[in-house]
């Protein structure tokens, strides 16, 4: 049986709106909501020390997001568009994208991915709502770059890779967020 794996822009849009757009949209909303109330606790901060705390970076939202975007964007594709195993073969990139990794790469790959969330929300203005920015901006990136082997898949079954590629990454990077703004605001 031969499997045509040409790469399909309608799907990869489609796959892209419905599982990094839509998503990305409703977290926008929550994180615009955040920013205004951590923008009028800044405005009032003159009588509530240590409230009003801003980020070390210079960056706003919209560029932290798009820096977050890029950085998801090349650790998806800087580890999973090859695949080395342990008998020392390696497979370069092109479509389709390797599926079998080794532990180690599975592993680099995560980790760069939380680094690039950091890094991105270090360099935003805004603690709370640059941080969570920072999240969305990482996952929506990753999830675009998983998106593109799911658009040379005929079965559909890529489709939820993509899904809990924007669940896992979104809800874990959130959750970091949150716990690094916690620990900043009690130092």
């Amino acid at each position: 049986m031969t499997v045509d794996l040409e790469f399909s822009w309608p799907q990869f849009l489609w796959i892209v709106f419905i599982f990094v757009g839509v998503p990305t949209a409703v977290g926008a909303s929550f994180i615009w909501t955040i920013w205004r109330s951590e923008r009028l606790d800044l405005e009032h901060s003159t009588t509530a020390p240590g409230s009003g705390l801003t980020g070390s970076g210079s960056l706003g939202l919209w560029r932290t997001g798009l820096l977050a975007f890029a950085l998801g964007v090349l650790s998806c594709v800087g580890w999973l568009s090859w695949s080395a195993d342990y008998k020392g073969g390696f497979r370069g990139p092109g479509l389709p994208a390797p599926t079998q990794f080794p532990t180690w790469q599975v592993l680099a790959c995560g980790l760069t991915v939380i680094l690039a969330c950091f890094v991105s929300a270090h360099c935003a203005r805004w603690i709370k709502s640059g941080g969570l920015t920072a999240a969305a901006g990482t996952a929506a990136g990753f999830t675009t770059a998983f998106s593109i082997g799911a658009s040379t898949d005929v079965t559909g079954q890529a489709g939820v890779g993509v899904a809990l590629s924007a669940i896992g990454w979104g809800l874990t990077l959130t959750a970091l967020m949150l716990l690094r703004d916690r620990w900043s605001r009690r130092r």
